[in-house]
């Protein structure tokens, strides 16, 4: 239905696109994905008209070339933009806004329905249809700026971060909208900062970095791309988790964690280190051990140490005295001499 060839524009000596090639086609939503600079706006801009390509670049629409053409005729074809910060007439009414949004000979010829129509898509409009937009919620002025845009009677709807400075039950609202216009058939391209909404909405995705594609496919296909996850989700799903052998429980240094579970307890050698530590944990009371710290119980064997119990030589209140300064005791140390 839309479809970019080779689309490069520059401001001044800054290049914002190069070698851009993207279709959308009929009655669905393609969503362009991008950091801040990437060249979104840029590129639903020249869509629309307001910017020109280098030469050699093509866009068409229905089979026919619109790069020349201006913004009001491209409009008049069939494709509408709802700009980056909604651009309302703010102190024109909410009816009027809408008015403005029809002045294609087409759509003033079916203003009227075309004004029921979005009233009924937008009830909050209909409440508020003689305010003035300036005095109007940022979630009502979104509205409205959609709205206006459907007024013209589009087939393609050009979207610029229209979730941007809304709340979440607005967003929320604004994609259950969003749905609605594109299961009516209308196809929507989408440049939104949401991007789980709108992966969720969107058939297919392309990605824009430093104004060039870098990647694109189907929407369900990119949201399993693990660099997609890490850039635009915040995450990267888990593999599902499997067991490590490691020869022993040391750790660097030397050190044991006695609380750890032994990553080979799926062996019946590891099932029996877990349950030799679990005994030793009894006469440690909680505390880490070293395993070159010398025993400071002389009157009690390694043996008995190990068993939980000091020796029946030894008064009970030594038992509780195993644990060195700083938690750390190694029940295997040979007993201290004088």
């Amino acid at each position: 239905m839309l479809r970019l060839e080779r689309i490069s524009v520059a401001y001044g000596k800054h290049e914002a696109l190069h070698d851009v090639s993207l279709s959308v086609d009929a009655g669905r939503t393609t969503v362009i994905l991008g950091a801040n600079g990437a060249g979104k706006t840029t590129l639903l801009n020249t869509v629309a008209g307001f910017l020109r390509p280098h030469p050699g670049g093509r866009i068409e629409f229905e089979g026919r070339s619109i790069v020349d053409e201006p913004p009001h005729r491209i409009v008049a074809a069939g494709i509408s933009l709802v700009p980056e910060g909604r651009r309302l007439f703010g102190d024109m009414t909410v009816i009027d806004n809408l008015r403005m949004g029809a002045y294609t000979p087409h759509a003033r010829a079916n203003e009227v329905r075309q004004l029921e129509e979005q009233l009924a898509m937008f009830p909050r409009l209909a409440e508020r249809r003689n305010q003035l937009a300036r005095t109007m919620s940022g979630g009502e002025q979104q509205m409205l700026a959609i709205a206006r845009a459907l007024m013209s009677e589009p087939k393609i709807l050009l979207l610029d971060e229209p979730s941007l400075g809304l709340g979440p039950a607005l967003v929320k609202d604004l994609f259950a909208t969003l749905r609605t216009i594109s299961e009516r058939g209308l196809s929507v391209v989408l440049v939104e900062q949401n991007v789980h909404q709108s992966l969720r909405l969107a058939h297919r995705v392309y990605v824009l970095e430093n104004g060039q594609i870098v990647r694109s496919g189907l929407a369900a296909e990119l949201r399993r791309d693990t660099a997609i996850q890490r850039a635009y989700l915040g995450a990267v799903e888990s593999p599902p988790e499997r067991a490590q052998v490691a020869p022993n429980r040391h750790v660097a240094g030397g050190f044991v964690n006695p609380f750890s579970r032994s990553i080979a307890a799926a062996t019946p050698r590891g099932q029996d280190e877990d349950r030799a530590m679990a005994g030793m944990l009894e006469t440690m009371n909680g505390g880490f051990f070293h395993p070159y710290a010398r025993s400071v119980s002389p009157a009690a064997s390694p043996r008995e140490i190990t068993e939980g119990g000091a020796s029946d030589r030894e008064p009970a209140s030594q038992k509780e005295a195993i644990p060195t300064t700083g938690g750390f005791v190694n029940p295997q140390a040979r007993p201290a001499k004088g």
